[in-house]
């Protein structure tokens, strides 16, 4: 279904231009990869927070208040390098269920980790003193992180297996 316009995509002058250069894919994939471990490193330590690893230093609130911002950005660092990284090889990006299925996780593990940053806001005080974390809260945890997990996997994945489609 994509890959007419992943053809088009793949000659228009923008993508000719960024093919041009062979200095961009490495970079932006190093800043891709980058991002990706800002991202999972933060939603880690939330995450083993939140399953009961460690009870000491910050509050859960403290805690996701600091590291909500580097989630964040560490994000949009890899959406703006994951769509300069289409633009360059559509192809190879459209046509691996891979691709698809990531794009699919990222929008879950988005919107669900945008739900517990704003319950946490919303009641702080009640997530930081509660002796042990809901059992929505672990559910969050394990959740996120194995998406986070299958994210880096079907990145990695679209690389060695985009050419089965091509």
């Amino acid at each position: 279904m994509f890959r007419p316009f992943a053809y088009w995509l793949s000659t228009t002058p923008l993508s000719s231009t960024l093919q041009s250069h062979p200095w961009i894919v490495p970079a932006s994939q190093s800043l891709h990869i980058g991002g990706a471990s800002i991202v999972f490193a933060s939603a880690l330590v939330i995450n083993l927070r939140l399953l009961g690893v460690s009870r000491s230093g910050r509050s859960i609130s403290r805690l996701t208040g600091a590291l909500m911002p580097w989630i964040w950005s560490g994000l949009a660092v890899q959406v703006t390098t994951g769509i300069l990284q289409t633009i360059i090889e559509p192809v190879r990006e459209f046509v691996t269920p891979m691709y698809w299925i990531k794009m699919l996780l990222i929008v879950v593990v988005a919107a669900t980790t945008a739900l517990y940053a704003r319950a946490v806001r919303r009641q702080a005080a009640r997530w930081d003193e509660a002796q042990t974390r809901p059992a929505a809260a672990r559910i969050y945890a394990v959740v996120s992180t194995l998406l986070w997990l299958a994210i880096l996997a079907c990145g990695r994945l679209i690389g060695y297996t985009w050419n089965y489609y091509a």
